[in-house]
């Protein structure tokens, strides 16, 4: 079995608000459906009414994945509550059942997060901190380390794996991704974690994975399992998964 579906799991994704944890989320639980049957997709955003998870039910409804999340989700109201059942998924994860947690930006989402870190730490699971280098507030590798304990501290649970996702939206272009590759390891290689991937919009994934074959980015970068489902090895050991655009504004709907 791939090791993007392997056990744990139980996968959380963090990080910062706008770092793109959402549109990964939605990725994610796409190709982990497409490979691992059920999949349970929990949106833990209870600060940002904007951008959540329960947003795309249409999407995730039409591949049979089950969404829980803010009892407002999906509306205009700001609500902070959660629908009943979140305990009982994260229970049931299994080589049948994936989870799949999306978690609201910064130590205030992350504060949601740790009403079920009992549960969480019962079984196995990793914790993917997601890097976007274009945000003002995680630009540099002191400002993702602090971020990162913040979290850890929030939460009561550890980031196992950092991930790479700078964009500047529809103004991302290729170079700005190959850009961020090795600062992106140098924050793995501060935090003592391994850089799981680089998420790259897919029409960018042909053009930086020629870069990293050509040596333009960080050389010799660890990573995470091999055989990932819609991630493609770079040259330099660097994982590229290239993801597509689910997420926009709401005067993009």
């Amino acid at each position: 079995m791939d090791g993007f579906v392997a056990a744990p799991w139980l996968t959380i994704v963090t990080g910062h608000y706008g770092v793109g944890k959402t549109n990964l989320s939605l990725n994610m639980a796409r190709d982990i459906s497409a490979r691992a049957g059920l999949v349970t997709l929990i949106d833990l955003d209870l600060v940002n009414p904007y951008f959540r998870t329960t947003d795309n039910r249409g999407f995730l409804d039409s591949m049979d994945i089950r969404v829980l999340g803010p009892v407002f989700g999906a509306t205009s109201l700001d609500t902070p509550s959660l629908t009943p059942g979140i305990d009982e998924a994260i229970a049931k994860a299994s080589s049948e059942h994936a989870v799949l947690i999306d978690v609201g930006g910064d130590p205030e989402g992350a504060r949601a997060l740790g009403r079920f870190t009992a549960n969480i730490t019962a079984r196995p699971y990793r914790m993917i901190q997601v890097v976007n280098l274009r945000r003002p507030e995680t630009m540099s590798i002191e400002d993702n380390i602090a971020l990162l304990r913040e979290i850890e501290a929030t939460s009561g649970l550890k980031v196992t794996e950092i991930a790479g996702n700078t964009h500047l939206k529809e103004l991302s272009t290729a170079e700005d991704i190959v850009a961020s590759i090795g600062p992106t390891c140098d924050i793995a290689a501060a935090a003592g974690l391994p850089l799981s991937f680089i998420a790259v919009p897919r029409r960018f994934a042909a053009e930086v994975q020629a870069a990293l074959a050509e040596g333009t980015s960080a050389q010799g970068v660890g990573t995470s399992a091999e055989g990932d489902p819609a991630r493609e090895s770079g040259a330099a050991g660097v994982s590229i998964y290239p993801i597509d655009i689910i997420v926009g504004t709401p005067w993009e709907a």
